[in-house]
């Protein structure tokens, strides 16, 4: 006899408020999301959603954003590279793995140094102010020019 208590992941997604979603949702791969160069070099590939965007970012050497802030929550994962990050009072180093949140409101900027740093960012809600900086970008649309995931099985020059 089943336990009541133990549950399985298609009972999870079942139980949803109203069922299974009727909506639409979409699948991408990172590298075919339009790519916009800020600055030179420094490089945005946003997706957003109803509630929440996502934008991976190349940051060149040394580069970086000012001090600013936003209603929005932001968390920040480092893919490759380092970066300093100042977050409120918090100033660190961040590498591969780990994960930065920036509350709503809270002040804070990033700089690199002698080498690149690929973020992948977070925004809740959706992060507005992204569509204005990207209207005034310049589109790359080869993925080659940044890309962010190689097959294993491929050979890069």
């Amino acid at each position: 006899m089943p336990d009541p208590n133990e549950t399985s992941a298609e009972d999870y997604f079942d139980r949803r408020e109203g069922g299974r979603s009727e909506r639409s949702g979409s699948i991408t791969h990172m590298d075919d999301l339009a790519s916009y160069e800020i600055a030179a070099g420094l490089f945005f590939r946003p997706m957003f959603a109803e509630n929440v965007s996502l934008n991976f970012v190349t940051f060149p050497p040394n580069s970086g954003f000012p001090t600013h802030v936003h209603p929005e929550e932001q968390i920040s994962i480092v893919r490759e590279g380092e970066m300093e990050f100042t977050v409120g009072d918090v100033t660190r180093m961040v590498r591969p793995g780990d994960v930065v949140h920036m509350p709503p409101d809270v002040p804070h900027s990033g700089r690199t140094f002698d080498s690149s740093c690929r973020l992948i960012d977070v925004f809740a809600p959706s992060r507005s102010g992204i569509r204005d900086v990207i209207a005034a970008a310049n589109p790359v649309r080869a993925a080659e020019v940044d890309r962010w995931w190689f097959d294993e099985n491929e050979v890069v020059d």
